[in-house]
């Protein structure tokens, strides 16, 4: 294992002696995790709960980011830009040149003694990271209006604090006015390029209203009503749960403009569960004496229902900054927004944005635009699934044959994935590229014995 260190500009191996000699890292042994939790019956059908609790992520796995054995010199990565317009490379040479694939690998190009930080990635873990961690807490009411009615409020919430997110802690300064200069001649560590940096320093917040409704099974018929109105934010992605042009690895001398909503933030969702035997047949309200023979033809049968309505994913809209605005290729640069960002006739355009209210930055000291980040969704969902089951009683009361069959998407409803929010190419920007699957039937046959 190896480890970049600031102080000296630096990559320093892991050596034999303490946890923190091996692992170059300090360990934190002071993560305090109470737990506080209540609950009290304040009348006779009505219940209150709360609670409140810490806990501390002991292990974060960014893919390969953050994996200090994947460092120099152990390991590095070499790139070989292969412009065929270069002149050919002679001898071991591969920098600045074009080496067809016949004259073969350089000798010592994967020699520890050729490392060249100029042309692979180091990784970094401050030594002083502290565990990320999470306080959850909860109020909530529980009324039983009427016998097998259920009402159930409250308030669910969480902060993370000390979160890990990747940065580069190299990034280059923003061109001046009337400058050029390339990224590497900016960068603060001229001989190093791309300084991958899982820094503790990653924050985010929850904070929801939930609501149910639920009517216990009686009389034939379930009925769950679940409501959930809430807020996410965070100032980066998960390494490997980024998504609709959000990005892991975070403006590093801005954290403040990265936050916004989570990429996973969800504001309404409502969900309605039924289930519901009809009242024919034997054991049932209507004809609960009939021979078995005619309840094999109007008995037994149960219908379900699940309806999700929920509101759109979150959109990051991006551009591609020309060499000039770049400041580090590994992070995500926001345009300008200068109008409404929606088309209200997209469902005939098919254009969801519209492109004439976003524009890349021009002042080349500004390279990030002023949209925010996660700062617009995508269309709403809607869907329902509908279920109709039949029942047979075979030889005896215990043995029972159920045919099913199950429609999901029920009314065919067109729910689209997030639309592109990438201006780099404008006729594609705001359209949308992919659906969530149109209507399916399926039918099944389960055996109760």
């Amino acid at each position: 294992m190896s480890n970049f260190e600031p102080a000296t500009n630096t990559v320093v191996l892991a050596s034999d002696g303490s946890l923190a000699d091996r692992a170059t890292v300090d360990p934190d042994y002071n993560n305090f995790a109470p737990r506080l939790g209540f609950a009290w019956k304040a009348a006779d059908r009505i219940v209150l709960r709360g609670g409140y609790g810490m806990s501390y992520v002991h292990f974060n796995r960014l893919g390969g980011e953050n994996i200090l054995s994947l460092n120099p010199p152990q390991v590095f990565n070499v790139t070989i830009d292969q412009v065929a317009t270069n002149p050919l490379c002679t001898g071991n040479n591969f920098s600045g040149c074009f080496r067809p694939t016949m004259i073969g690998y350089p000798t010592g190009m994967l020699d520890p003694g050729q490392f060249n930080a100029l042309r692979s990635r180091v990784n970094y873990t401050p030594r002083d990271n502290k565990t990320a961690n999470v306080q959850s807490f909860h109020l909530s009411v529980q009324w039983e209006i009427m016998k097998n009615l259920l009402i159930d409020a409250g308030y669910v919430g969480n902060r993370t604090k000390d979160l890990i997110i990747l940065g580069d802690i190299n990034q280059a300064r923003p061109n001046n006015a009337g400058e050029s200069l390339s990224i590497q001649a900016r960068r603060p560590r001229s001989n190093f390029s791309f300084i991958q940096g899982s820094l503790g320093i990653g924050e985010a917040q929850y904070d929801s209203f939930q609501l149910k409704v639920e009517r216990r099974f009686s009389d034939g018929l379930y009925l769950l009503n679940s409501l959930t109105l809430s807020q996410a934010y965070d100032n980066a992605a998960g390494h490997l749960e980024s998504s609709n042009g959000d990005n892991s690895r975070a403006n590093f001398n801005n954290l403040a403009g990265e936050w916004g909503r989570s990429s996973y933030d969800v504001p309404f969702n409502n969900t309605t569960s039924v289930v519901y035997d009809l009242p024919f047949g034997r054991g049932r309200h209507w004809g609960s004496g009939i021979p078995r023979w005619l309840d094999a033809i109007v008995g037994g049968f149960r219908m379900t229902l699940i309806n999700r309505i929920t509101s759109g994913r979150p959109v990051n809209l991006t551009y591609s900054p020309s060499a000039a605005f770049s400041v580090s290729g590994d992070i995500t640069y926001r345009p300008n927004v200068i109008g409404n960002v929606y088309n209200e006739d997209w469902r005939e355009t098919g254009r969801y944005f519209n492109i004439a209210a976003v524009a890349a930055p021009t002042d080349v000291t500004q390279p990030f635009g002023d949209a925010p980040r996660n700062g617009f969704r995508g269309p709403r969902f809607w869907q329902a699934d509908l279920g109709l089951h039949k029942q047979f009683v075979l030889w005896n009361d215990n043995t029972k044959l159920e045919l099913r069959a199950e429609a999901f998407n029920l009314f065919n409803r067109t729910n689209f994935n997030a639309p592109n929010g990438s201006i780099a190419n404008t006729a594609n920007f705001g359209t949308f590229t992919s659906t969530l699957p149109a209507r399916e039937i399926q039918l099944a046959a389960k055996l109760y014995f």
